[in-house]
């Protein structure tokens, strides 16, 4: 994302996202048009004494972030995705957070002048132009998010008054030499393990299968044979394209988006490139390199006596890519190339042929056919594809608004099509028929998050906004099949393979608990190890750290990390069996390996930078949730 972020710096929806984000927690109304005309008590969604947060506040912030993302994760962006990321419980979270530090900055009379917020401004890089503040920039991109210069500068005052109630509150955090020295060993010590492992596979030989064990088997594993469960729904459709013709882009508008998308209207200098390689292998000697050299010499004065360098390429270049096209690499821009041919291919006007050119690939000749300078289209070139795209920006834009509207009504208890208006030209709901998860349906897509957030609805309830390819999709859950138990017979066939899998897996747990209680009562790891037969594999891991919680050659196990390193050379072995992705494992401590000092002194300064800066962020965690306790947060009832 940092990556992202870097190279899309001077992109305006970049810019006016990081805005909108930085706005959103001090932006007093919400981004529904109802939301805006009501309010009351019920729009409260939390109180931090005696500030409050509201409904529009939160629909913002949380909206300001699902687009921020949805501009960094394109096509990938999904209600999954918002699931994952918890984007609406950390929009409030984030409100919450920096209202209880607001009020515990009034309590402590922490202030900032009107220096320190013009600094603060000049130097956020979205209203910069060139390394510079830009007035015009910076008043744009506000009136951009519908916001006045003095309630952003307020904002920036009290973002900084944050930032020195943390500064004061973390000044004296400092890591001792001896809390470094053990956490340097916490995470860099390493043992190694000698394992017997005990897999299930090798005890299926010893299972008996019969019908009264199938049934037993099939009851008390009913619910892994169920049908699917199905249901049915109301859809309502959004298409961007409804809203395209309706909105207006002004010249303001194109200009702005052409000034701030330098980079997508730039072509860089460029040449259309020809070139016979020979291949010069790296352990030739001079002789074999001379003769190569005089060879492409030779074909240089052929081209000169006016021979096609196209057909030489072809009969004589050692690069099998281009050479069946007369060796064209096409259109090529700097940085494309190897420097070498780079410098030599720019210097050559069209028609010029070079001298030989050494390169990592070998020895090349060159012919440009075609010269363009680093050129910027015109504005007029480009206006109405500039035009088009702010249209269907803006025309997404007011198909979720309008998806979030009928979700709103809904909720108030009018039925989707009643929501959507009722138009017959605007978008009207359909009820699909009775499908299962992963089943494709007539006029929607396949995707996997749409169908999570169908089959997470109930009976009657409306979905959140879902956008798909062709536009925004609102859902309301018609009816649900629960899954349903087959007769035995009909899946007889299918129950042996898994009665098998699971008898032989207790078979195998069995033998690794007997084992564990022999080691228990005192028996030498190497003479279990060493029995032979019995499903028994002995295997040595190798180093590992207690970081990853991964033992290389068993696998991810915390309990089976932590119990190892808790093992000694007094009391090598573990006295109880671990099972680490259906196979099981005991073990004992080969050895171990701690770091040395002299390495913990060589990076010590940079080590204790982490540690130092690990313990304020717990230390602010700490003291943010003892806030919330000390000034009550209190949390309306939110969805």
């Amino acid at each position: 994302m940092l990556n992202y972020l870097r190279r899309h710096a001077g992109s305006w929806m970049i810019k006016a996202l990081l805005v909108g984000i930085a706005l959103s927690f001090v932006i007093g109304f919400g981004i529904l048009p109802a939301l805006r005309n009501k309010g009351g008590e019920d729009l409260v969604v939390a109180k931090i004494g005696r500030r409050v947060i509201s409904r529009g506040e939160w629909d913002l912030a949380y909206e300001n972030l699902r687009r921020f993302y949805q501009e960094i994760y394109k096509d990938r962006f999904s209600e999954e995705m918002v699931k994952q990321l918890q984007l609406r419980e950390t929009a409030l979270d984030k409100l919450i957070n920096q209202a209880l530090q607001l009020e515990e900055a009034k309590r402590l009379h922490i202030q900032a002048s009107d220096t320190e917020v013009q600094d603060r401004i000049r130097a956020l890089p979205y209203f910069q132009r060139d390394g510079l503040f830009s007035r015009e920039l910076y008043l744009n991109l506000l009136r951009r998010n519908s916001l006045a210069p003095s309630e952003f500068e307020r904002q920036q005052r009290d973002e900084l008054r944050v930032e020195k109630l943390q500064q004061l509150m973390l000044a004296t955090v400092r890591v001792s030499e001896q809390e470094l020295w053990d956490q340097y060993v916490l995470e860099k010590e390493e043992i190694s393990l000698r394992a017997v492992k005990l897999a299930p596979a090798d005890f299926e030989d010893g299972v008996e299968v019969s019908d009264d064990k199938l049934k037993a088997f099939f009851q008390s594993h009913s619910e892994d044979f169920l049908t699917p469960e199905r249901v049915r729904v109301e859809v309502l459709e959004i298409d961007p394209r409804l809203y395209q013709d309706q909105v207006t882009v002004y010249t303001g508008n194109i200009e702005e988006y052409y000034d701030s998308h330098y980079d997508e209207f730039s072509r860089p200098e460029e040449v259309r490139l020809r070139h016979i390689l020979l291949q010069v292998p790296k352990e030739a000697g001079a002789p074999v390199r001379e003769e190569k050299r005089r060879q492409l010499e030779n074909l240089r004065e052929k081209v000169q006596q006016g021979e096609d360098f196209a057909a030489l390429a072809r009969k004589v270049s050692e690069d099998r890519a281009t050479a069946g096209r007369g060796g064209d690499l096409g259109m090529v821009k700097k940085g494309d190339l190897a420097p070498e041919v780079e410098k030599a291919a720019f210097s050559l006007k069209p028609g010029e042929v070079s001298g030989v050119v050494a390169s990592p690939f070998g020895l090349h000749l060159l012919k440009v056919e075609e010269h363009l300078e680093e050129r910027v289209d015109p504005l007029d070139e480009v206006r109405e594809k500039i035009r088009e795209e702010l249209k269907g920006q803006e025309a997404w834009r007011q198909a979720r608004k309008k998806a979030e509207e009928v979700i709103w009504k809904s909720k108030e208890g009018a039925d989707l099509k009643e929501a959507a208006g009722g138009d017959a030209a605007g978008p009207v709901p359909r009820q699909t028929g009775w499908f299962s998860r992963g089943e494709a349906v007539e006029g929607l897509s396949g995707d996997e998050s749409m169908q999570q957030v169908i089959f997470a609805l109930k009976p009657g309830e409306v979905s959140q906004a879902v956008k798909g390819k062709t536009g925004y999709y609102v859902f309301r859950l018609l009816e649900r099949r629960a899954p349903e138990a087959p007769p035995f017979e009909e899946v007889k066939d299918r129950l042996e393979k898994p009665f098998r899998a699971e008898a032989a897996r207790e078979l195998a747990r069995a033998k690794a608990e007997e084992l564990a209680e022999r080691l228990a009562k005192g028996e030498r790891f190497e003479t279990i190890a060493g029995e032979g037969g019995a499903g028994l594999v002995a295997i040595d891991t190798g180093l590992f750290s207690r970081l990853r919680t991964f033992v290389p050659k068993v696998g991810a196990s915390a309990d089976l990390v932590e119990s190892a390193f808790s093992l000694s050379q007094e009391d090598p072995a573990a006295k109880k069996a671990f099972e680490v992705n259906g196979v099981f494992y005991l073990v004992r401590l080969q050895d171990r390996k701690t770091p040395e000092r002299t390495a913990f002194l060589a990076e010590q300064e940079s080590f204790r930078r982490r540690q130092e800066q690990k313990k304020k962020e717990e230390i602010l965690r700490q003291w943010l949730s003892d806030l919330r306790q000390r000034q009550q947060v209190e949390i309306k009832g939110v969805s």
